[in-house]
């Protein structure tokens, strides 16, 4: 180290505090707010109302994950078609939206109450897609990928 001190140095990150300042501060509010307290209550009412709207409407749902990032699927063959009218005609509604979602505390109730809303509509034209309406006639665009996966 005490060549260092008769040697001048340059390096990219060597004078770099933001990152380590803004995560200290994150971890202060995060125990000011105990956000996985809150984040956890989120994903778990979210679980609740997305199967309160799937029994509404008398669709199979498939739940999955944990409450800061849960999910579900619909037990359809046309369930990678549904996934992509979801986020179709969420967009539409002013939400970038698909089946899952990593909650966080920005998330105010009023948020959740209007997603949850706009949902239960997109849920209301899934029924109808279950009862015989074609799908593909809906959708603007291709069906979304089932995941990460070679395309070619």
């Amino acid at each position: 180290m005490n060549a260092a001190q008769r040697t001048w140095i340059s390096s990219t990150f060597w004078t770099e505090r933001i990152g380590p300042t803004a995560a200290l501060a994150t971890l202060k509010v995060m125990e000011r707010v105990k956000s996985w307290e809150v984040i956890t209550a989120i994903g778990n009412s979210n679980k609740q109302r997305w199967q309160a709207l799937a029994d509404k409407y008398g669709l199979e749902i498939e739940q999955w994950g944990i409450p800061a990032l849960a999910g579900y699927n619909f037990k359809s063959k046309n369930h990678l078609a549904y996934k992509t009218f979801i986020t179709q005609e969420m967009l539409k509604r002013g939400y970038l939206a698909g089946n899952s979602m990593y909650p966080c505390i920005a998330h105010s109730q009023e948020i959740l109450d209007d997603y949850f809303f706009e949902l239960d509509k997109v849920f209301a034209q899934i029924r109808d897609f279950e009862d015989g309406k074609d799908v593909m006639k809906s959708l603007d665009g291709p069906i979304c990928q089932s995941g990460f996966k070679r395309l070619n």
